[in-house]
């Protein structure tokens, strides 16, 4: 009984195992005999792709020839306040109006002419791992990258301070320092006073020096060691008093060349690819 059960599982299995091999060679046969029809088709149209291809390329090329020439540059800037994200979507509302050619409003925003941000031709961000600083949600207080494209150089200096003021200077980001100078003033005048009251007791202390005994030593090195520990914060505090802003310039922006056959041959390809890509549309609608 046992031996007619295996015998009959046996059979069964090597019957679905020729069915799959049967429908594997039907598969490949279907997709192998559509692949030879699509290769035939293009062949038959390899001329006509081919004149596409050219007059798109060429128009693309012609195109980027005729492109004002354009200046690359970025700044490396830290921050205190906010987050990367926050700063990345702010730079990329500025570019939106760029691209909209809404120059008035990005000449408010910017405190600059009209005609100045006219030269400029993208503003865009990135973070320490080269990617848009508009997806980073991360925490770390890392420095990030400002990225301009500008058609005259001698902009770059006004719009260097132009973004930093438009990034730094909103009302919630002002309340925040002011807070923080407050904190700072404080904790500097209370450990000031801290310090008067320690000399006070070094001086109750070396009265007598003929008299001192070791206890009376013991408490005026404890004396000693926290002044010094608070003498170094007071200069700690007044550092960050004097570095009390949201935006510091790390790195700023130095302009390069974009080289013009580096744009052209981009054009070009994309030409080709338009022009392939409208050659097959055609085929397929008409």
């Amino acid at each position: 009984m046992e031996n007619n059960t295996f015998s009959q599982s046996k059979e069964e299995g090597k019957r679905t195992w020729k069915a799959l091999q049967n429908q594997w060679g039907e598969a490949l046969g279907f997709f192998g005999a559509m692949f030879k029809s699509f290769i035939s088709a293009l062949k038959k149209q390899f001329l006509g792709l081919l004149i596409f291809a050219i007059i798109f390329g060429a128009l693309g090329g012609v195109y980027a020839w005729t492109k004002k020439q354009v200046y690359h540059s970025e700044m490396t800037v830290s921050y205190a306040q906010l987050e990367k994200k926050i700063y990345g979507d702010m730079l990329f509302k500025l570019d939106q109006l760029l691209d909209s050619k809404q120059y008035e409003s990005l000449a408010f925003l910017l405190k600059m002419s009209p005609d100045q941000v006219k030269s400029i031709s993208s503003i865009t961000s990135k973070n320490i791992h080269d990617l848009p600083l508009i997806n980073d949600i991360s925490v770390e207080k890392v420095p990030f990258y400002i990225v301009v494209d500008v058609y005259d150089p001698d902009v770059l200096p006004e719009l260097q301070d132009a973004l930093v003021a438009y990034i730094s200077e909103s009302d919630f980001v002002d309340e925040r320092l002011k807070l923080n100078e407050r904190n700072y003033r404080n904790e500097i005048a209370h450990m000031k006073n801290q310090m008067i009251y320690m000399d006070s007791l070094k001086i109750l202390l070396l009265r007598d020096c003929s008299n001192l005994d070791a206890d009376a030593v013991i408490n005026l090195e404890k004396l000693n060691t926290e002044q010094n520990g608070i003498f170094g914060r007071i200069r700690d505090l007044e550092a960050a008093l004097q570095f009390n802003n949201n935006i510091e310039i790390m790195d700023g922006f130095i302009a390069h060349e974009i080289p013009i056959s580096k744009v052209l041959m981009n054009f070009i390809l994309l030409g080709i690819v338009v022009g392939i890509g409208i050659r097959l549309f055609w085929l397929i609608v008409k």
